[in-house]
């Protein structure tokens, strides 16, 4: 079309004559997107002379002048306009002249232009200038747009695709006049005076347009110049070449208009007559200047829900001449009946060239559409992803009836705009959506899916249109068959939906039926509802929306319960006359502040979360299921009546500080169970907790069959009270799991204490909500006991015991005069006992300095000596603790003969000592952690005697008994541990004696080497038996509840060992003299006790 219009025009274009004005106007320009300027706009007022001279004897001039709003709307589509349209090379703004009319109406035509060369054809001045073949005229307009008295909307300024006010749409109006100047727009006139309603004689034009051109009648004929026009109407007698419209099925054709309709009609539909179908509304005297699709804004049907072009109309314009960049604005649509279509076709930005889509990147364009369904009973499969960001951009449109959209797991629909919406269903009846795929309106005032019809473009107050719903001039009609029903069946929602003003909104004109929110769901903003209408019987048409029905493999609910449903809503869901929640089943939590006719929660169902819900009066909110505030602690606002069957259970949390709520204001009808589950927290022996802590109701009516209770602890009893419940302990809660006495006693003391002792809350809470088995309280025990210091003692005494051995091993003088010796030491054991001891390992490292003197003559020797050292404890599990102790010491000793002259020997030493310690504790049971500390000063005193005899064992050996006898004092001081209060102790001074006697054998063999050398060894065992009672007392509390005492019985020290240990030394010279040790303690409770030192004497 676009080739045969400018073939016809050539390049010599004569315009009707305008007159020119000299009066001044306010001028604006209107820019496209790329900042070009498309239009001039050239505004008159009452005083700026006429904006419409095509009559210079009669010039029209503005009563009154365009307010502010005017400007705005018309502005606005304008700039629509200057979007849609490609402007050529060398294009200069078209000239647009804008005035006022006292009549009720709008429209807006241009100058006609003709060719001599090319007779019976015409075009529009702006046809012709966004042909790029006609510069225009500055002194003359290309079109005009007259206002008239019109109720025209005063909203502000928005991108919806839907009228919104309920008023004529003030932008959609001047949208739609200046698509007539752009060239939608007949030739056809009659004989009859303008206002006259009389049978027409319509025919051509000898001049046609474009659109004329595109026409075809009833028997798909295009028209010719001066044909007659026939129709059921009209006046022209029958002629076999007229223009036949007596079945009113004209319709416009191109290459574009087939291309997008694809087979679904022959072209769009015109209509000769006022009301298609129905003659005696008499004729459109405008003559097929409209199109006729269902609703359009380019129609001239009194209900038109659209403000915008369908694409097939924008494919008009294209047929027509235009360049526009259809596929822009449009991803598909869908004008056919019964299609089934796996849809590929996806909606994104377009290239610079405006020839291909960029996929992923989102579309800009305003009022941008990725997917229009118009036809009826359709199964789409929208299988690619729709992307816009642009202002008013829209996934989906449907407008047809009985359509069912799919939209695959794969499948991402977003319009992220200002007022995006990523569904939108405005027309017909019995529409099903099944959404797995995700659908996104994030932009300001986006809605993810709308369920809207909209008000009318022309006014409401003349018609409206709604589900089961048709108002004429303020009466109800008849209602056609395509709104003889719900807007929408079923939407099956599995996937994800968002809308920045609302996730899903349901207008006042718009009945869906079920909304079924499946497992997968993910909704992000309100859940909306504005209808409000009832039925013949008077009872409301419900909304019902269903968390937690089964779907099938395809995404669609079935009618089952889904057990393992689970979701968490945070929205509000409001429609107070509208919408019936049912929580059918599975877990679903709801946040948010709900009005709801009515909610229902089955069998095998649980809702929770924190919500208040608004009940209409005509209902009630029923629990069949379980009911649980909060998403831990929470609360349940009920503001209507309640209603809960034998089925239902209210499960609520509660612990001694904080516990759910449900408030019913209303009647509360009442059955069912009542059940606490108390949470882990520090309960007091008796504690109680009363109903009405978990439930109140304004007013009730029977009670609670049941009052029960769950309480998973190892030490805790729960029983109801009659009007609540109460918690105990036995004496033996916490004993009963003790490992030993030891432990048993730590678990009776905390036992008896439960009543008070706030301070150790974390231990009793800890314990009494560890495994039910127990085994976590017997570990705790151990742990929280003093046994680690018990340890500690044990460890120092051997230690100390190990310092007496060093110096009993030296062997004395046998000459007059001083010796001095020096010797390194070492040592460690692993301690295993039974359970009513620590078992633990110990390691010592030291070294030992002394000096001794034997006169002339003498067999005795005195000296002195001294020690340093290091211990390391490390006790084992379940104690788990780690202690260091360092040591010196102090002292004297008495020595008869050495211990390799022949005949009786002895020693006798007595010394004093001094020990900082640190101690380690790591405390971990059932969640609960610490690490107490501690450090001290500790005393040592021992006092030791020994005596042995001699025999001669050839040349150079010896053999003999040994008799030795040893006590030992320690003393640890009071001491309180730093750490947690809950678990940190308060220990008990320690006092420790300990006497042991060892009864042995010692064999000594030497070897002279050259050079005056002797090769020295010995071998020795002796039994050791303590004399006084193995065991020690610790006494133990804990720091911040000194009542909570607790005393262990443990061992200290061996009872009995048999010791095993040899030497080896060199006597290098006379004054000097090296060599090691070792030796080891068997048949002891003590395990791998192995020591070992390494000697120097010398001599002076």
């Amino acid at each position: 079309m676009d080739f045969k219009i400018k073939a016809l025009l050539g390049h010599t274009l004569l315009a009707l004559s305008w007159a020119g004005s000299a009066y001044a106007y306010e001028t604006e320009f209107i820019l496209n997107k790329q900042g070009q300027q498309a239009f001039e706009l050239r505004i008159y007022g009452p005083d700026d002379g006429g904006y419409d001279t095509s009559d210079q004897s009669n010039p029209r001039v503005s009563p009154w002048n365009i307010d502010e709003n005017g400007r705005l709307k018309i502005r606005a589509a304008l700039e629509r306009w200057a979007e849609i349209l490609d402007l050529p090379a060398g294009y200069t703004p078209a000239v647009i002249n804008l005035g006022t009319m006292n009549d009720k109406n709008a429209n807006a035509y241009g100058a006609q232009l003709s060719n001599p060369d090319h007779p019976n054809f015409v075009l529009s001045a702006l046809q012709a200038r966004l042909h790029g073949i006609f510069q225009g005229d500055p002194n003359n307009p290309d079109a005009v747009i007259s206002v008239g008295k019109l109720d025209l909307d005063t909203a502000p300024v928005n991108p919806s695709q839907l009228p919104l006010t309920g008023k004529a749409d003030y932008n959609a109006v001047i949208f739609h006049e200046l698509a007539h100047a752009l060239g939608i727009s007949n030739t056809v006139t009659d004989n009859l005076p303008e206002n006259s309603f009389d049978p027409p004689d319509p025919f051509f034009l000898n001049d046609l347009s474009p659109w004329a051109l595109g026409l075809r009648d009833d028997q798909g004929r295009a028209p010719s110049p001066g044909q007659k026009i026939l129709c059921s109407v009209c006046t022209n007698p029958y002629d076999p070449a007229a223009f036949d419209l007596r079945e009113d099925k004209g319709y416009f054709t191109g290459d574009h208009v087939q291309e997008v309709l694809n087979g679904a009609m022959p072209g769009i539909p015109v209509s000769i007559l006022n009301v298609h179908d129905q003659p005696r509304y008499g004729v459109d005297r405008n003559y097929m200047s409209h199109t006729e699709l269902r609703n359009s804004l380019m129609s001239h049907q009194t209900y038109r829900n659209y403000v915008n072009l369908m694409e097939a109309e924008l494919a008009t314009l294209q047929d027509i001449g235009l360049s526009i960049d259809r596929r822009n604005f449009f991803g598909y649509s869908v004008y056919g009946d019964g299609v089934t279509l796996n849809n590929t076709n996806g909606y994104f930005a377009r290239n610079a060239n405006g020839t291909a889509y960029l996929p992923g990147q989102y579309n800009m364009a305003t009022q941008g559409l990725g997917l229009h369904i118009y036809g009826e009973r359709n199964i789409i499969t929208q299988a690619a992803d729709l992307l816009t960001a642009g202002p008013g951009g829209v996934g989906v449109r449907v407008d047809g009836s009985e359509n069912t959209l799919l939209i695959p797991e794969a499948t991402r629909i977003h319009a992220q705009g200002w007022y995006g919406r990523g569904l939108q269903f405005s027309y017909g009846r019995h529409h099903n959506i099944v959404q797995q795929g995700e659908v996104r309106a994030d932009g300001q005032a986006g809605i993810g899916a709308l369920f809207d019809f909209g008000q009318n473009a022309m006014g409401s107050d003349d018609e409206y249109h709604g589900s089961w719903l048709v108002v004429v001039d303020g009466q109800l009609q008849a209602v056609p068959t395509i709104l003889q029903g719900a807007l929408i069946s079923n939407y099956d929602l599995s996937g994800t939906l968002s809308g920045q003003k609302a996730a899903i909104h349901i207008a006042d004109n718009a009945w869906v039926q079920n909304i079924n929110i499946l497992q997968g769901a993910q909704i992000t903003g309100d859940i909306t509802s504005d209808y409000n209408r009832r039925d013949s019987d008077q009872q409301l048409l419900l909304t019902r929306i269903s968390f937690g029905q089964k779907a099938d493999e395809n995404g669609r609910a079935t009618k089952a319960a889904d057990p393992n449903f689970q979701m968490r809503y945070d929205g509000n869901i409001k429609g107070q006359n509208n919408l019936a929640v049912v929580i059918a089943g599975g877990a679903t939590s709801l946040n948010g502040q709900h009005e709801l006719y009515g909610l229902r929660v089955d069998r095998g169902a649980t809702l929770y979360g924190n919500s208040e819900f608004t009940i209409n009066p005509e209902y009630n909110f029923t629990n069949n299921g379980t009911l649980s505030p909060g998403n831990s602690y929470g609360n349940m606002t009920i503001k209507g009546n309640f209603v809960q069957g034998a089925d239902g259970r209210i499960l609520v949390e509660a612990s001694t500080t904080q516990n759910d709520h449900i408030d019913v204001q209303g009647l509360a009808q009442l059955d069912g169970e009542l059940h606490v589950d108390l949470q882990p927290d520090w309960y007091q022996n008796g504690w109680t907790l009363n109903q009405d802590k978990v439930f109140t109701a304004s007013q009730t009516q029977g009670q609670f069959a049941a009052l029960n209770a769950t309480l998973a602890s190892p030490t805790l009893n729960v029983e109801s009270t009659g009007n609540g419940w109460s918690v105990s302990r036995n004496q033996d809660a916490y004993a009963q799991y003790a490992a030993s006495p030891n432990a048993a006693s730590v678990g009776t003391s905390l036992a008896q204490a439960s009543s008070g002792n706030q301070s150790l809350a974390a231990v009793y809470q800890a314990m009494d909500f560890s495994r039910t088995d127990g085994s976590d309280i017997g570990l705790a025990l151990d742990q929280l006991s003093g046994g680690s210091y018990a340890a500690q003692t044990a460890a120092a005494l051997r230690r100390e015991q190990l310092v007496s051995e060093q110096l009993r091993q030296t062997d004395g003088i046998n000459k007059s005069g001083w010796q001095s010796f020096i010797q390194t030491y070492g040592g460690r054991y692993h301690w295993q006992l039974g359970n009513n001891d620590v078992d633990h390992r110990s390691e010592t490292y030291g070294v030992m300095l002394g000096a001794e003197h034997r006169a002339e003559g003498s067999d005795w020797s005195l000296g002195v000596h001294g020690n340093a050292n290091e211990q390391r404890v490390n006790v084992d599990a379940p104690f788990q603790a780690k202690s260091k102790l360092t040591g010196l010491g102090l002292g004297v000793h008495a020595r008869y003969r050495g211990y390799s002259q022949e005949g009786w020997n002895g020693l006798a030493q007595l010394r004093v000592g001094i020990e900082q310690g640190k101690m380690n504790r790591n405390i971990s049971f059932a969640g609960y952690q610490a690490r107490p500390s501690s450090d001290w000063t500790g005393h040592t005193f021992s006092l030791g005697v020994q005596t042995g005899y001699n025999w001669t064992l050839g040349e150079n050996g010896s053999i003999g008994p040994v008799l030795a006898l040893d006590y030992l004092h320690y003393r640890r001081p009071g001491l309180e541990e730093s750490g947690d209060a809950a678990s940190r102790l308060r220990l008990g001074a320690s006092r420790q004696n300990a006497l042991q006697a060892s009864i042995g054998l010692a064999l000594r063999q030497n070897w002279n080497l050259s050079q005056d050398r002797q090769l020295q060894t010995s071998l020795s065992i002796a039994w050791e038996q303590a004399l006084l009672s193995r065991n020690q007392t610790q006494e133990a509390a804990f720091a911040s509840a000194p009542s909570v005492s607790f005393d262990g019985r443990y061992a200290r020290v061996d009872s009995h060992a048999l010791a095993l240990g040899t030497s080896i030394s060199l006597q290098q010279s006379e004054r000097l003299r090296l060599g090691l040790s070792a030796s080891t303690r068997l048949l002891g409770e003590s395990r791998a006790d192995i020591n070992g030192k390494l000697f120097l004497n010398w001599m002076f």
